[in-house]
């Protein structure tokens, strides 16, 4: 029974079966299969050579020094933290999620079976990166100190990394358990969606300085030494006060003891202790329910009778619940909208740290920069305009599509569509909601864009007139709104004809949704066609990016019109 509901509360994580299933479905089944698979192996291929540079700097910074004995638990301190980490977001997004778990608990189950299910879905996915963690770090160290014949270091490092998943995802429910059942006030998803999104933005920013440094290792090979070097001193001083840890790595090393003890430790946790904080668990999932009910006296049940209600549109109330049920599911938050608001700190993280990194000065910069630009002529400051627009507008599209709305339209209501369309309301006014609700992101995007313009408009001392950036700012918004309204369609129209909607937990409507890959892959191959056209074919004039703006507009017109009408008929049958 704990395996089948793992099943169902796992939906949004990757489903082997299921892609093993899409290649016996005909050439539909094998592109999705071959794309998922394609960018699993880039994913995987990025992650384990950012981690694999950063072990081999740790280990020959540590070799240099005649510390070796070290590296077992100083990987084993990196993998615990990156455990936690991904542990917390997986926890803060999957505690509660929504009517579909309640209805689970309505059936007959122990307590116990259904925390350990919870458990598993959050174990499984850190395990993996566990496994991954210690894995590399372990070879690393095996390699250079002729470890790789010896069994026991196999099994050591797989049942450190098993041990230390268990223990980590077991902690982090714990002190979600206890702070919610004594702060019943925190027991929202609006909390939860806070917390992954404040883990989110941390792990952004780490990864632009993972990004960052492994750049500058290419070209500075002393640079990963050098920066690793202060806090592999700090994870030495802290082993040599905790001989326990530093005992325990010696599984990593093939010691059969460590590799006992930590074995012990993970069958502890996992039978004994998390059946006993069942109970506790499901006490703390009363609350986190949108659905409130409150007994007035006839007193305020009058008074509420007689009171002038404000009444909005329906439009007004449907795109208000569009917007309403994406920020307030820490699933469907996490993995679009927040994206508009992270990519530009993440762009400027990884230039500001890699700058600084280089040992080059940010003030140097910026003056030789004014420099130069006092010394061109008024025939490239006209072509320099022309590129900022140009750069401004592909950031735009770029983040304010990505939001992956448009994309999720039908896919996000699941189930409830069937309630939403047995409501009073036209279906045309459902589907003009949503693309409202998709545009509204590129909007968003476009003031962020907007004032990075004028924020280095205002560093750099640009030779322009405030008409000009005025100009500049508008063209930019005309490209990038025509542009992204093309795109927008499209990507309904995607959902439309193939909207994911039998699913259990929110993540599958969107990480296990292949309408996401397609507009990614539309998104960047749009921007590339953009930015060819308008380098190589128009003429690098201001005129040219309105001529542009007009073509998208005169394409999205009919294209709109007719998903409108098409989605319409479509609607009824879903």
């Amino acid at each position: 029974m704990i395996f089948k509901l793992y099943k169902i509360l796992s939906q949004g994580t990757f489903n082997l079966s299921g892609l093993v299933g899409d290649f016996k479905k005909g050439p539909k089944g094998i592109i999705k299969s071959i794309a998922l698979i394609l960018l699993a192996i880039y994913l995987l291929a990025v992650m384990i050579g950012m981690y694999a540079i950063y072990m081999v700097g740790t280990y020959k910074y540590l070799a240099a020094n005649s510390m070796q004995d070290f590296m077992p638990f100083i990987s084993m301190m990196v993998a615990l933290m990156v455990i936690m980490f991904f542990g917390f977001t997986s926890v803060a997004s999957s505690y509660y999620t929504g009517t579909g778990e309640e209805f689970l608990m309505s059936l007959p189950l122990s307590a116990k079976q259904f925390f350990a299910a919870k458990f598993a879905v959050s174990f499984v996915s850190d395990a993996v990166f566990g496994v991954g963690m210690f894995a590399i770090s372990s070879i690393v160290y095996g390699y250079n100190e002729g470890l790789l014949t010896n069994p026991l270091f196999y099994l050591g490092f797989l049942v450190a990394a098993l041990a230390f998943s268990v223990t980590a995802v077991f902690v982090i429910y714990l002190l979600f358990i206890v702070v919610l059942f004594f702060v019943p006030a925190l027991r929202k998803k609006k909390v939860m969606t806070i917390i992954a999104t404040v883990l989110l933005i941390v792990f952004c920013m780490f990864y632009g300085f993972m990004n960052s440094s492994v750049s500058m290792s290419f070209s500075n090979p002393q640079f990963v030494n050098d920066n690793l070097g202060k806090a592999i001193d700090k994870l030495n001083s802290i082993g040599s006060g905790l001989p326990i840890f530093m005992y325990i790595s010696g599984a990593l090393k093939g010691k059969i003891i460590p590799i006992l003890i930590l074995a012990a430790l993970g069958s502890l946790v996992l039978f004994v202790l998390v059946p006993l904080f069942a109970n506790l668990y499901i006490k703390t999932l009363n609350g986190f329910s949108d659905v409130k009910t409150k007994k007035i006296s006839s007193e305020k049940a009058e008074e509420v009778i007689n009171k002038d209600v404000r009444s909005f549109s329906v439009f007004h109330a449907l795109f208000w619940r569009d917007v309403r049920n994406v920020l307030r599911e820490p699933a469907f938050f996490s993995n679009g909208p927040l994206f508009v608001f992270l990519f530009p700190v993440i762009l400027c993280i990884s230039f500001v740290i890699g700058f600084i990194s280089s040992g080059n000065n940010i003030s140097e910069l910026v003056t030789a920069t004014q420099k130069k630009l006092s010394e061109i002529s008024p025939e490239t400051l006209s072509s320099i305009k022309y590129f900022i627009a140009l750069g401004g507008a592909a950031f735009t599209v770029f983040s304010g599509t990505f939001a992956n709305i448009a994309t999720t339209s039908f896919s996000r209501e699941g189930k409830s569509l069937n309630d939403l369309k047995a409501m009073p309301l036209k279906f045309n006014m459902i589907i003009k909601a949503k693309f409202w609700h998709a545009l509204l992101y590129v909007g968003i995007a476009d003031i962020i864009s907007i004032n990075i313009v004028l924020a280095l408009y205002l560093i750099l001392k640009l030779p322009f007139t405030l008409s000009d950036m005025i100009a500049v700012c508008l063209l930019m918004t005309l490209v990038a709104v025509s542009i992204s309204v093309l795109l927008i369609f499209i990507d309904m129209l995607i959902d439309t004809l193939h909207p994911k909607l039998n699913w259990e937990t929110p993540m599958a409507a969107c990480k296990q949704n292949l309408n996401v890959l397609w507009s990614m892959l539309l998104t960047l191959i749009t921007i590339g066609l953009v930015v060819i056209l308008v380098v190589l074919v128009l003429p690098k004039k201001m005129i040219s990016l309105v001529i542009l703006s007009v073509i998208y507009v005169i394409i999205s017109a009919p294209v709109g019109a007719g998903y409108f009408r098409y989605a319409e008929k479509k609607l009824k049958d879903m």
